[in-house]
Parts: C-alpha cells; structure tokens; sequence
C-alpha cells in the first residue's frame, strides 16, 4: 500500500484545519485560533473545536472558545482531540474541566480518521450513486439524512430555514460541499457529502436507510465521491468515520491514521 502523504494525513485528522474556508455568505463561520480551529454553524450541535495545540493553558484556550460561543448565543459545543492535539494529556486536562463524553447524535465518543488512496469497489448494477442535481432533490437527501442520524429538532429547523441559501452558493460554484444521492431500484435510500479540499476530498458524513442496508448503497455512494476526486486531480479520500460507517470503509481499503475522541462542552447559563 502506497504511503499517505502528510497532507492527506492532516486533513483526516483536522479538516477543518487543513480544509477549504467556506464561502462568503454560507451559513459557516471558521475562526483559526492558532490553538483550535472553530467551525460554528446554525443549530445548537453544529458548533466544532479542533483541539491543535492548547499550549501550557489549557484553561485558557477553552476560555477563549467559550467566549466565541457566547457572543454567538451559543450554549453547547463539541471538541475533537486526536493523537496530534497538544498538549500531552490533552483529553484528561479537558476531562478535568468539566467536558464530557459525547453521546447524543450525531456524535459518538470516538472517530476513526482514515484515508483512502486506491480506488474502492463500485456499487451494484442495482444501486445509482450521483451528485444530487436540483434543490428538490438535495433538500430531500438531506432531510433523509437527518432522519437517519436522528438530528435534534432544533437543528432541523435551523438547517432547513438556510437551505435555499446553501444551495445557491453550490450552484454558483462557490462551496466546497458537495451532497450525492444513492438510489436503490429508483428509490432514494441513501446521502453522502463530501468536501474538496487541496489535498484530498474529504467525506462529510453519509448514511443509508435501515432498510436499505447491506445492498451496496453506501459502498457506491464512497466510490461516487472516489470518482469525482479522480475528476478534480485529488485521487484520495479521507474520513472520520464513526462505528456505523468504519467497518464498511475498512473493507473498502481504507487505511487508519488515527483515532479522535469528541467531546461536549456545556456552557454554564447564568
């Protein structure tokens, strides 16, 4: 197996960090701390903290997050500390703090970052995997996707009132995202996203319908995305992948680099 080049491996662990930054007028914001990078969004589970390097305050830095949360109205974030995140110790210190397992969907206690550089198997002649082409049909995918994951009401309402907005910016060519639908029989079942970034394409999430599982939907939604990294001159993939979606990506080739532990911070109200 051919070795990972450096910026493939940064981007699986920090996308992020080593990511795109999201164009004007999206529903995002990235704040690049130095310490951690921040993507805070709509919704009270969308507000994310790459830990990269906290320095000898620990207390500090995550002061100075929760003052970014506050002055967004927002009372809830999740923090990813990987292998990489310094300093040593990181996820005790924060632990300490008052910072708590993650639980609730869609996070999960631990994310594999993984990386692909070959080309996975296709799907089956019975499933189409393609990028989604009207707002209908990307609307769709991603209430589908919401449902899967079983995404707060709140957050569903604070995502589906930017839609249009969202879409626009993909149709002007300006976003990175990118959102593909898996049909099976005809039938939407299954979404992935992903992200272009440089170095790689890094897959955003993904998910199938329980009753759909098992028939290959998810396998060509990842080669969908594979063949479009080839398009663009990016032939690798990366992911963070959670206790769903590992095993399957496993079997498609995907190679380890790290493990990720996330969690939740809760800001006190008052």
């Amino acid at each position: 197996m051919a070795a990972i080049p450096e910026a493939v491996r940064q981007l699986a662990e920090f996308p992020a960090t080593f990511g795109p930054e999201p164009p004007e007028g999206a529903p995002v914001e990235r704040v690049r701390d130095g310490r951690f990078t921040a993507t805070l969004t709509v919704g009270p589970s969308g507000q994310m903290f790459e830990a990269l390097d906290l320095g000898d305050d620990v207390h500090g830095a995550l002061e100075a997050a929760r003052t970014l949360l506050r002055e967004r109205g927002r009372e809830r974030a999740v923090w990813f500390v990987s292998p990489s995140s310094k300093p040593d110790g990181l996820l005790e210190q924060f632990l300490a703090c008052g910072l708590e397992v993650a639980e609730e969907p869609p996070w999960e206690p631990t994310f594999a970052s993984m990386a692909l550089l070959e080309p996975p198997e296709p799907g089956p002649d019975d499933v189409l995997a393609r990028p989604v082409a009207s707002f209908e049909e990307y609307a769709e995918a991603l209430r589908l996707d919401e449902d899967v994951f079983g995404l707060p009401e709140e957050d569903r309402r604070a995502l589906e009132e930017r839609r249009h907005r969202v879409w626009e910016l993909h149709e002007s060519g300006l976003s990175s995202m990118h959102v593909y639908a898996g049909y099976l029989d005809g039938e939407l079942v299954g979404v992935g996203r992903s992200m272009r970034a440089s170095a790689a394409v890094n897959l955003s999430g993904g998910s199938v319908q329980p009753e759909a599982r098992g028939r290959g939907v998810y396998r060509a939604l990842v080669r969908a995305r594979w063949d479009d990294a080839l398009a663009w001159g990016t032939p690798a993939l990366t992911v963070q992948a959670g206790r769903m979606s590992r095993p399957v990506l496993e079997r498609l080739g995907f190679e380890l680099i790290s493990e990720q532990h996330c969690l939740v911070d809760r800001l006190r109200v008052g």
